[in-house]
């Protein structure tokens, strides 16, 4: 530590000079130095934290080494927000027994609000008996001893509380913390790079700003304006559907009909009727005239999803309506004309399905790749919030639900191999549990449930390393999960290091797509 530097010499000759100002100097040399050793320790920790993937990871790297540093029960990074007439706080990411973990109201907003508005750390070694505190109900009602806040950027503070021990942060916790927030705080503020490409456009109800997800939003941009048909790839429950929309959205045709349909879903001896109508008497039970899907979109979309289950004879039919943009409804002897654009969207290989070849070309016009969620970990936070704010919506006098940061820890670290749609159930899973138990935030164990009873099973074609590494992925969800998202506990649960853990949470963040896209290790 700062405080066993050996004093220079001639600081030592003028204690017998002037005894009070060779102490105070020797103080001043002492916190000088513990400051520089404290910026060197922060500096050190300064690639790890820009490396992170998003605010939210770098967050959780200032709590998670705060925590190590000064082993306060409760360590946490909020967000602070304050209109006119009221503010509020909010937990970004939290580090020891997350179980404890109190309510937002139990973090004091006096201290909070301080700091932000000010911008300057407060320490307390005894909060409840400070008379600056008398006021503050959090402080009181808790009995709060050790209180440290310090600011992480405009908006943000990392706040640390001990209930019990008094006097808990020293002088190098101090001047430690301080070199670290006063750098996450640089990190955190910066203004993003200029990009090299020009913003992605906004699409209605695409939700992410991951590098993949802004590709895909440049992509529909693209080839919105573009009149030829699109082939969207992605495996079951990504959003391809989402991403059809986002075409017909920004098209010039977005005020005509965007008419979906499901080719898997429907019977194979209706499947042409269904898309192109039929004449009275066409066929058994055609005792009126029937408007096809295709002619219910007019000039607008017709989107067809699973295409690759369409038969071989509805396949000729579809590839002469985008060669020559005519059709004949079943029994029909005349053509009729479409003005649209079609659309289609699967999650399997066409060519190895057997689908015609000329067909796939024609409808490979604009290709389009969804990512699995895997691949964008870092949006499920927003994703989450957003799909769990729609449910609750659909729950009469229900209240608002919220996330903890535990929980969005589990759920980042899970390989979703349902993807959005496996997200979108197992927290509407959550939603009834936290429900019965009457909570207000939901936890990790709310959705033990819903994540356990997904099939685990890792498909036979996938070459060792993947699989082995999609192994991985479920044991460390398991493990997160049952300890209530805490990586040091998880840690000790698997059998390995927490550095270890940490290291492969970032390697299956969206900078390393995730294994059961490509080999283990591969970049994408």
């Amino acid at each position: 530590m700062a405080n066993s530097l050996p004093l220079p010499s001639s600081l030592i000759a003028l204690r017998g000079v002037d005894p009070r100002l060779a102490e105070d100097l020797e103080n001043a040399f002492l916190r000088l130095a513990m400051a520089g050793e404290a910026l060197v320790w922060a500096q050190e920790c300064l690639p790890d934290m820009i490396a992170a993937d998003s605010v939210q990871d770098r967050l959780g790297f200032v709590v998670d080494r705060a925590r190590a540093l000064t082993e306060a029960p409760l360590v946490c990074a909020v967000r602070w927000t304050q209109s006119a007439d009221r503010h509020a706080i909010c937990i970004e990411a939290v580090a020891g027994d997350v179980s404890e973990l109190p309510h937002p109201s139990a973090i004091s907003s006096t201290v909070v609000g301080k700091v932000v508005e000010e911008q300057r750390p407060t320490w307390s070694d005894d909060a409840a008996r400070e008379s600056q505190y008398a006021e503050s109900q959090s402080v009181q009602a808790y009995g709060l001893r050790s209180v440290a806040c310090l600011p992480l950027g405009r908006r943000a503070a990392l706040y640390l509380q001990d209930p019990d021990t008094p006097a808990r942060f020293t002088l190098a916790h101090r001047a430690h913390l301080t070199a670290l927030c006063t750098l996450a705080a640089s990190v955190l503020d910066a203004p993003s790079k200029t990009p090299t490409q020009p913003a992605p456009p906004t699409i209605p109800g695409l939700v992410g700003d991951s590098p993949a997800m802004r590709t895909v939003a440049r992509s529909i941009g693209a080839f919105a304006p573009l009149p030829w048909p699109a082939l969207i790839l992605g495996e079951t429950g990504v959003g391809k559907e989402l991403v059809a929309r986002g075409l017909h959205a920004l098209s010039p045709v977005a005020e005509a009909p965007f008419v979906a349909v499901n080719c898997g879903a429907i019977p194979s001896e209706l499947a042409e009727s269904t898309l192109f109508g039929h004449v009275r008497g066409a066929f058994t039970g055609a005792d009126r005239k029937r408007e096809g899907l295709v002619a219910r979109a007019g000039g607008g979309t017709l989107f067809l999803d699973e295409v690759g289950e369409l038969s071989p004879g509805v396949q000729v039919k579809l590839l002469r309506l985008l060669q020559e943009g005519v059709y004949e409804p079943v029994g029909g002897q005349a053509e009729l004309t479409f003005r649209g654009r079609v659309v289609a969207a699967t999650h399997r290989d066409l060519k190895a399905k057997g689908f015609r070849e000329d067909l796939y070309y024609r409808l490979a016009s604009c290709v389009l790749h969804v990512p699995p969620l895997r691949e964008r970990a870092s949006d499920i936070p927003q994703l989450a919030a957003v799909l769990l704010q729609r449910a609750v919506a659909e729950l009469p006098g229900v209240p608002p639900l919220s996330l903890s940061g535990a929980t969005l820890t589990v759920l980042r670290s899970r390989a979703w191999p349902g993807n959005v749609r496996e997200l979108e159930n197992s927290l509407r899973a959550a939603i009834g549990r936290g429900l019965v138990e009457g909570a207000s935030t939901l936890e990790p164990r709310h959705f033990a449930d819903a994540l356990t009873s997904t099939s685990t099973d890792i498909p036979d074609e996938l070459d060792l390393q993947t699989a082995t590494e999609r192994f991985q992925q479920q044991r460390v969800t398991a493990a997160l999960t049952a300890c209530q998202g805490n990586r040091t506990q998880a840690a000790a649960h698997l059998g390995v290091s927490r550095q270890w853990l940490h290291r492969l949470l970032h390697k299956w963040g969206p900078q390393d797509t995730w294994a059961s896209a490509q080999p283990a290790g591969a970049r994408p």
